[in-house]
């Protein structure tokens, strides 16, 4: 079957179309409760204080800051995205899973596989993340490289975490482009819509603050626009690389 990144698009929309209602329920509750929670209640993630000089005392002192952030957001941090992990798994059991399983199944499925898919996860979100920290496109190229590893854990049970991994890689070497041109519509899509609400959010705090008084009101009311910008990226993910595994998975004309 052709991949172009056109046709990924307009299958993932066609899934989102089909199953829309059963498909924001699920990301209401594992999207985008965990993403708000975390805008509303975790803190900035400490970094080195340019002003500090010496580079010895900046740098423990950023480790001191970073001990007490993850002492205090740490667990909760943990929680969230498990959540958000958790709902991603739904997913793909939802439309992969060879039974096509009701929600309710499908979380049961989805639980007894998450050991799984986390490890899947986690493999895959080391190199990727290492690629995004160094240069943008290196990590979103690994990214779409290892996009199908989730999906091929339910499509094909009993496959182990890091055999997906390793599946992933080569089923997606011949749509390369295509993927990639995928993640990087996301990606920009997210940016471009979510930036104005955290750069609002923060500009709510600092004007409130800086008068005698934050706008809690206002900060939640933006927070939940990003949170609800961030539940549309991960759903539009998690769909591109259903459709992406359906195309991969057969066999080329």
């Amino acid at each position: 079957m052709r991949i172009t990144l056109a046709a990924l698009l307009s299958e993932a929309w066609a899934l989102f179309r089909r199953d829309a209602d059963v498909l924001l329920r699920v990301a209401s509750l594992f999207f985008f409760l965990p993403t708000y929670a975390l805008l509303l209640l975790v803190g900035p993630l400490p970094m080195p204080d340019a002003a500090i000089e010496d580079t010895s005392v900046r740098a423990q002192a950023w480790m001191t800051a970073l001990d007490a952030w993850v002492g205090d957001y740490g667990l909760g941090s943990v929680g969230a995205y498990a959540i958000t992990y958790f709902g991603l798994a739904m997913v793909f059991c939802l439309f992969l899973d060879p039974e096509r399983p009701t929600v309710g199944v499908a979380a049961q499925r989805a639980g007894r596989l998450f050991p799984r898919f986390l490890l899947a996860m986690v493999v895959v979100s080391i190199p990727a993340g290492a690629g995004m920290y160094i240069l943008l496109l290196p990590g979103l190229w690994l990214m779409s490289r290892f996009m199908l590893a989730g999906p091929i854990l339910f499509a094909q049970p009993g496959t182990g975490a890091m055999a997906a991994v390793g599946r992933s890689w080569r089923m997606t070497r011949r749509a390369q482009l295509s993927l990639l041109g995928g993640l990087v519509t996301v990606y920009l899509a997210a940016l471009l819509a979510g930036q104005p609400f955290m750069l609002l959010a923060r500009w709510l705090g600092d004007t409130g603050a800086g008068a005698g008084g934050a706008n809690p009101v206002g900060v939640a009311i933006v927070h939940a626009l990003a949170a609800g910008v961030a539940m549309l990226t991960q759903l539009a993910g998690a769909l591109i690389a259903v459709a992406a595994y359906r195309r991969l998975s057969t066999p080329a004309r």
